[in-house]
């Protein structure tokens, strides 16, 4: 049950970065860009990895 939570969890919080990426994601300075290249990266690592824990909660169940 904890993975199940982590993992949903994590998926959440990757989609919460992922629409911070898009509604700040837009700058033309080069920290700006910096911002959103990381935080593009860890929205889509987070997801991954949220994911991969709940395949794992799944294929335990069974």
């Amino acid at each position: 049950m904890k993975k199940l939570k982590g993992g949903v969890s994590l998926v959440i919080l990757g989609n919460i970065l992922y629409l911070v990426y898009i509604f700040f994601g837009y700058s033309e300075s080069s920290f700006g860009e910096f911002t959103s290249g990381l935080l593009l990266g860890l929205s889509v690592g987070i997801s991954l990895i949220g994911i991969i824990m709940l395949i794992i909660y799944v294929s335990k169940e069974k």
